[in-house]
């Protein structure tokens, strides 16, 4: 490729919009051009790295036996009617009507793979079974941004398993995941394995794959001593009672004039603020008011609230606490007259099933209680684990102190079990001739957004330093100076390279050299060459490794060779 007839240039001017280093890099280097928040086009540069990235994803679910489709972007909607989707993803589908038929555009394609497995396979000799496409996604984001890493419409390997048992569904998951590791090896990142939540495709954990980067969007609750990884949505951790060993000391009412939060709660009695009882009610999707209770040094965990109770839900307004007989800021399980609060139910965070004395509100204004204490004063009707976990925790595993890290979804792998296949109706039989539900899995790698991701962890001030398994070139050869010898050698040379069948992008500009050593190190080639006056005085050019900060001297006759080595080393 000759730069000059590149189609889609550098750009020395950041965007105005550009609000993440993939955004900015790929833009600038001429690798994608945005149309409008969350939708890009995909240059020539931009798809040579996503065609090799497309490869590797191929080979690997090749190597664990996925085999390739092609399903429409289009569904009718009566399908996503069957699964309870249509309502529970309403907020990010796209919607489009042919005639009088109803479509949603495809966030993903559970919807559309169970049925179409249906038509061929039913004997249990008929699994497993993995089917995998690459295809366009297409998602409501009320927050596009980042470039690449949350978009409106991107691209998707998505994979599914179908199995006539867990057992079997178990073992092929461990498969995908050694597979989705090998992927991020190929494309020269270290990925982190993390437990998290199955959100809208699974009742059950799901394990995400995840790049360190500043400009991440998620948060990785991670150990340095045991490797342990977990997503902030489901982390956690370990943590004192400090108070566990205490006597239970006689429950007195403590007039007081304090504000509503935590901090004036802790000061107005002179405590420590793991020791204030925090009451904090939300509203349940079609159930009404709960109470939860946690430490008040502990914040609540949403995401675990929606997996325990299965609903969605959200904080009680003012209006509505007031609507309950609640007094804001002084909200308790016991009233001012001692008993229980049976307005709504409480639940509890584990963090305070062996603490006591605590010091919580009277639900009513002005009024708290000291020494209140679990069992004695009031009851709990459950205990889960509610608490968002933080850096001030110890690692679940070994016990070190873990640390907070921002990091990049890189992709996805869920155990659906039967809930697709119930919706329709997907059975096998048996050995014995019984009807038995199909077990199944999916497996997300957002290839587009792997480019991103790839920019995000691999980048200095200069540019986009590309892996060589991936770079749309792996050597770009510069000429400097307008000297006629020296541009016969740089088409010498271009030649010689394209001969050995080397990647090579050439500069064939007439440019100041400046501009062109500055385009070089922003579109991030593993390798740069460069002919001049004086390396050819040398008998030689100039090698530069984008990932390096020195130069050197390589002969003419060595160069070939020496590029050899250098792209499989």
């Amino acid at each position: 490729m000759l730069y000059s007839k590149l189609f889609g240039r550098t750009k020395h001017e950041t965007p105005a919009d550009a609000n993440s280093k993939n955004a900015e890099l790929l833009a600038k280097g001429g690798f994608v051009d945005k149309l409008a928040a969350g939708i890009y086009s995909f240059l020539p540069l931009g798809m040579r790295v996503l065609t090799k990235i497309n490869r590797i994803i191929r080979e690997e679910m090749n190597s664990v036996g996925g085999q390739e489709i092609l399903m429409p972007a289009l569904h009718p909607v009566d399908i996503w009617e069957q699964t309870g989707r249509n309502k529970s993803m309403d907020e990010i589908l796209y919607r489009t009507k042919g005639g009088e038929k109803d479509f949603v555009f495809g966030p993903s394609h559970e919807e559309t793979v169970t049925p179409l497995v249906k038509k061929f396979l039913q004997s249990y000799k008929d699994f497993p079974l993995a089917v995998y496409q690459l295809q366009t996604k297409f998602r409501n984001e009320p927050r596009a941004k980042s470039g690449l890493l949350r978009g409106r419409e991107f691209g998707m390997k998505d994979m599914y398993s179908f199995h006539a048992s867990e057992k079997d569904l178990d073992e092929y998951y461990l498969k995908v995941m050694e597979a989705y590791l090998n992927v991020y090896t190929r494309c020269g990142m270290e990925a982190y394995v993390i437990e998290a939540s199955g959100g809208a495709f699974s009742d059950k954990y799901s394990h995400e794959f995840s790049i360190k980067t500043a400009a991440g969007e998620d948060t990785m609750i991670f150990c340095e001593k045991c490797k342990f990884a977990q997503n902030l949505e489901v982390a956690e951790g370990k943590y004192d009672n400090p108070s566990s060993d205490e006597e239970e000391q006689p429950l007195k009412d403590v007039k007081v004039k304090r504000g509503k939060t935590i901090e004036d709660n802790a000061k107005a009695h002179n405590c420590e603020e793991w020791r204030i009882l925090k009451s904090v009610v939300y509203m349940i999707e079609d159930t009404g008011p709960v109470g939860i209770l946690i430490r008040g040094d502990f914040q609540i965990n949403e995401e675990k609230l929606v997996r325990y109770f299965k609903k969605n839900l959200r904080p009680a307004t003012p209006d509505e606490l007031k609507k309950y007989g609640l007094v804001e800021g002084f909200i308790s399980p016991v009233l001012a007259d001692k008993n229980p609060n049976e307005k709504i139910p409480f639940i509890a965070d584990q963090s305070i099933k062996k603490m006591k004395n605590f010091v919580t509100g009277a639900n009513k204004k002005d009024l708290d209680w000291a020494n209140l204490n679990i069992g004695r004063d009031f009851e709990i009707k459950d205990f889960a684990d509610f608490v968002a976990v933080n850096s001030t925790f110890k690692c679940p595993k070994c016990g070190n102190q873990l640390s907070e890290v921002k990091v990049v979804e890189a992709g996805n792998i869920f155990k659906l079990g039967t809930k697709f296949s119930d919706s329709f109706d997907l059975k096998f039989t048996d050995k014995d001739g019984a009807a038995k539900p199909v077990v199944m899995g999916c497996y997300g790698i957002g290839n587009t957004r792997l480019i991103g991701a790839i920019v995000e962890a691999s980048h200095d001030e200069k540019g986009i330093i590309w892996p060589k398994s991936v770079a749309p070139y792996h050597v770009h050869l510069v000429h400097l100076g307008n000297d006629d010898e020296v541009k016969a050698m740089g088409e010498k040379l271009y030649e010689i390279l394209m001969k050995e069948k080397i990647e090579v992008l050439y500069d064939d500009r007439d440019c100041g050299a400046g501009e062109k050593l500055n385009d070089a190190d922003l579109i991030g080639l593993p390798l740069r060459i460069v002919v001049s006056r004086r390396t050819i005085e040398k008998q030689g050019v100039e090698w530069k490794e984008r990932a390096k900060k020195d130069a050197e001297s390589v002969s003419f006759d060595a160069l070939v060779a020496r590029i050899k080595d250098f792209l499989i080393s």
